[in-house]
């Protein structure tokens, strides 16, 4: 398996609030993008995926959805519990996307709006749903699908690690071919960037894993680059 990654915070933001963890020896990818003030985002991400490490270090069992969702779990309750402790902190929170990848399996957990997209034969699709107030009002029928992108609601989260003691998690599991390609990232990729687009950067550097992640995160600080930008993209 071939991992390329990278992570900047754009043209507008001060900071970069987003936090990876890539371990491709084990296979476990994790993408978390922070909310909330005074740096308060930063430091959710950061814990989240500190989280997933020190479980992943401590933990004797295998990489699988029952790990994923403990490992989520533990992280919420460690983010709810200082955003409770600090006072500067409170209400701070981040999505989070993991997977992992064990030789023709990947299992998911999803919490929030970045994504993961899987790449076969020349067609992308997005495997992770969004957990917006927008995607809520597409399900309702109040907007288009094609709306999204400009609605106002596309960044309220209707789901986000450490904003409540308990949280619903997303789990995804797909069998994986020679070839595929793995793409995930926080929305400061997926907003600039449409999927045909990212598809024709993919398509574009097949050759190289490293070459089309830099040109996918050129892309988006082209266009904007109004949110920070991450993103673990990876080769079966």
């Amino acid at each position: 398996m071939e991992v390329a990654a990278r992570s900047d915070r754009g043209r507008v933001r001060s900071e970069n609030e987003d936090s990876l963890l890539v371990k491709p020896e084990p296979g476990l990818f994790v993408v978390c993008d922070g909310m909330g003030g005074h740096n308060a985002g930063e430091v959710a991400s950061r814990l989240a995926v500190q989280c997933f490490g020190a479980w992943l270090e401590d933990s004797k069992v295998r990489l699988t959805l029952e790990f994923l969702n403990q490992a989520v779990a533990r992280a919420n309750e460690l983010v709810w519990q200082q955003g409770q402790e600090n006072p500067e902190w409170r209400e701070m929170g981040t999505t989070v996307t993991a997977a992992v990848i064990r030789k023709n399996q990947m299992l998911i957990a999803h919490v929030g709006d970045s994504c993961l997209y899987l790449l076969r034969d020349g067609v992308i699709k997005k495997l992770t749903q969004d957990h917006t107030l927008a995607q809520e009002m597409v399900k309702d029928g109040l907007i288009r699908s094609d709306e999204v992108k400009q609605s106002g609601y596309n960044h309220i989260l209707t789901r986000a690690l450490g904003v409540h003691p308990t949280l619903e998690i997303d789990n995804f599991e797909e069998t994986l071919l020679d070839g595929d390609k793995i793409l995930m990232c926080s929305d400061g990729l997926s907003d600039m960037l449409s999927d045909d687009e990212i598809l024709d950067v993919l398509l574009e550097h097949e050759d190289s894993l490293d070459e089309a992640a830099a040109a996918l995160l050129d892309k988006a600080l082209a266009v904007g680059g109004y949110d920070n930008i991450s993103l673990i993209l990876l080769k079966v």
